[in-house]
């Protein structure tokens, strides 16, 4: 089981530049911003070992969330790659930037549900390869796909021994135990989104996906439209 990824001292510290962010020069947030571009580095090295790679993805979409906090906009710079600049905006009448509005844009994603069994899942595809019928679960820990799922993957070469993270036993409402496996999802995309390197576990078979905290967590927000039965992802930096 993955351990708290940040010391108190640095969430203290980045809560603190959130708080204190419009007060504090641009060169200080540089700071910040490498942290971000060094975890994404390393959360999107095919090379980095499975629970180091989920640690590095995790961090970076923490530092995403934050520097948003902060008032930056991650998205399209000028002469150059994807970046984190300032929002801007208009300081007398309190209007985001056309880069703001542009890039809060581009954070939101809407995807509907499917009916299927009586139930709506949300269709994703996993690990580039495999489809799986995902129910929305905020109180599930993990993602977790169904054995039969895993199987599948394991044939066909994109769910390996490198993305096995031993046993986890978890304790069930009624009580009960259950010993299930984890593992190393490389990808799951939703729509045109993709985020990568998040924690799943393997259930029984014929069980159901559940899409947990492992990938609700690194998300800024998200939502259900029951009128329109879809959901909506916000989320900044690289997912």
């Amino acid at each position: 089981m993955m351990q708290t990824l940040f010391p108190v001292s640095l969430v203290t510290s980045l809560l603190l530049f959130a708080a204190a962010s419009h007060a504090q020069p641009v060169g200080e947030a540089g700071q910040f911003i490498a942290q971000w571009k060094a975890s994404n580095a390393l959360c999107r090295n095919a090379a980095t070992p499975a629970l180091e790679a989920i640690g590095a993805c995790e961090q970076r979409d923490t530092y995403s969330k934050l520097l948003s906090a902060a008032n930056y906009c991650y998205g399209p710079v000028e002469g150059g790659p994807a970046g984190w600049t300032p929002c801007g905006g208009d300081p007398s009448g309190g209007k985001p930037s056309a880069k703001a509005l542009q890039d809060a844009a581009l954070a939101r994603a809407t995807e509907r549900f499917q009916r299927m069994g009586g139930v709506f899942v949300l269709p994703a595809t996993i690990n580039g390869t495999s489809t799986a019928y995902f129910i929305v679960d905020s109180g599930a820990s993990n993602v977790q796909i169904p054995e039969e799922l895993a199987e599948e993957m394991m044939r066909n070469g994109t769910l390996t021994e490198a993305d096995s993270l031993g046993q986890r036993r978890f304790t069930l409402a009624d009580g009960s135990g259950l010993q299930q496996r984890i593992v190393r999802l490389r990808s799951i995309k939703i729509g045109e989104r993709t985020m990568e390197n998040v924690m799943a576990s393997v259930s029984p078979p014929r069980s159901k996906a559940l899409l947990g905290q492992s990938f609700l967590r690194r998300l800024s927000s998200w939502k259900i439209d029951n009128v329109r039965n879809s959901i909506e992802f916000e989320f900044t930096g690289s997912f």
